[in-house]
């Protein structure tokens, strides 16, 4: 009996505590337009990691391997760079060296000789 009359007035309290409306304003300093900025002009200069799978004197090779690394790796950013007299063909940009370090893994699955490469950004 005592159990539920205990299951009643919770049952009771619990059905008016669900009846709650709010208001959220958030006052944001105008500062943080300008830190914003800052940051995306940092990250044009700075440091990324991208992963080189290929690299031959042959354009239509290099053509061929971008393909299939397109279609081993869909979500990834890949290109082709033409650093005389080879063609280099280089997949991901990643920020930082560890996240780079862990697809390279992924990447060695396909391309077991592929390696990491620190690029600088080049400003726009």
């Amino acid at each position: 009996m005592k159990t539920l009359y205990c299951s009643l007035l919770l049952l009771t309290f619990s059905a008016f505590s669900f009846a709650q409306e709010g208001e959220v304003t958030i006052n944001q300093d105008k500062n943080i337009d300008k830190l914003l900025n800052l940051y995306t002009e940092s990250n044009k200069t700075s440091k990324y990691y991208t992963i080189q799978i290929h690299s031959s004197q042959s354009p239509s090779k290099a053509n061929s391997e971008k393909s299939n690394a397109e279609g081993n790796f869909p979500d990834w950013f890949t290109e082709i760079s033409f650093d005389q007299p080879n063609y280099k063909v280089r997949i991901g940009k990643f920020n930082t060296k560890f996240e780079a370090q862990q697809k390279l893994i992924e990447a060695h699955k396909k391309y077991p000789n592929a390696f990491l490469i620190a690029n600088q950004r080049e400003k726009k």
